[in-house]
């Protein structure tokens, strides 16, 4: 796309669609608009209406995509040091190539049409390319005075009518038990957690457990700072978690796993950018990541990995 666009579409909401450019910022403290980061935040942009791109230029490197023998070979030393060092969980990523014919804003329009639970987006940009998703992990939604926010973890196929397994119950309650202990520390008010249910993404369904509690647009950068990453996308203990993955990943992870979405002082809708990709000229580079515990077999982290990136590849295989 010549021009720095954006798309989205919330869930059981409208099409937005429109023209500007993005901006970098130093922080998401009182911002409003369409905002997004990368994976550790480092980068923030907020997209702003009718304004001019900042960069001219819209080259961007090709991601690094790992044969299914390199990710077993990493995801073993990956596992290994992940047991020694007593880590409870890490999520580990990868890159996943696929091409395409369609053009970005007719893959949106399929996602939209595919995905209706979803936050569904579009965005191209001279600061990082064009990228597309369609993610149902809800960072933190707020109207008004009530938050909320999800703790989305483990995997199965929709078809799989076997029980969970311990290691995937263990997952989410880890990313859970995060969740709950990071609110408290905040002291939100009025702090709810609900049972825990399935959600289900396309082809795949997760363990989710929603938390619902008395907030503030003050509070909001807060909350956002102090839950994200999430050990569902970066592990327990957070930082040692991140450091592995900064070890042993081989891409960086760029705007996946990051935060997008609206934020405003009267309603916030911010989700964790899952099942996304980076479209580069005709080509699709999918985002998946697997949660790896003490437990994990690397062959069926393997295959969760190729589960998610369906959510995505069924559309782009309809071209």
């Amino acid at each position: 796309m010549a021009k720095e666009q954006l798309f989205y579409r919330i869930p059981q909401q409208k099409v937005v669609a429109e023209e500007g450019a993005f901006r970098k910022i130093t922080s998401l403290e009182n911002q409003q608009g369409f905002i997004l980061t990368s994976f550790l935040k480092d980068e923030r942009f907020i997209f702003e209406k009718n304004a001019k791109r900042e960069k001219s230029d819209f080259a961007t490197e090709i991601p690094f995509c790992q044969s299914k023998e390199d990710y077993f070979d990493v995801a073993s030393s990956f596992l290994e040091e992940l047991k020694s060092n007593g880590i409870s969980k890490a999520v580990f990523s990868r890159i996943k190539e696929r091409p395409i014919t369609n053009s970005p804003e007719q893959l949106f329009e399929k996602l939209c049409e595919e995905y209706p639970n979803a936050f569904v987006y579009l965005v191209s940009s001279a600061h990082f390319g064009t990228w597309i998703g369609a993610t149902p992990e809800i960072l933190l939604k707020v109207d008004g005075s009530e938050g909320e926010t999800i703790s989305l973890a483990g995997t199965m196929s929709v078809s799989d009518t076997n029980s969970w397994g311990e290691k995937e119950i263990e997952e989410q309650r880890l990313v859970t038990d995060f969740i709950a202990n990071k609110l408290k520390e905040i002291n939100v008010e009025n702090l709810e957690k609900l049972p825990r249910e399935e959600l289900v993404a396309g082809s795949i369904k997760h363990l989710a457990t929603r938390f619902e509690f008395t907030t503030n647009y003050d509070l909001q950068e807060k909350i956002i700072s102090t839950l994200h990453p999430t050990p569902a996308v970066s592990g327990v203990p957070q930082k040692v978690a991140i450091s592995l993955i900064s070890k042993w990943e081989k891409h960086d992870r760029s705007l996946y796993a990051g935060v997008i979405g609206l934020i405003s002082k009267e309603k916030t809708r911010l989700f964790v950018n899952l099942r996304c990709a980076q479209l580069i000229e005709n080509k699709a580079f999918l985002y998946v990541g697997g949660g790896f515990t003490k437990d994990s077999n690397i062959e069926k982290e393997w295959q969760e990995t190729e589960s998610k990136a369906e959510t995505l590849s069924k559309v782009f295989q309809n071209d």
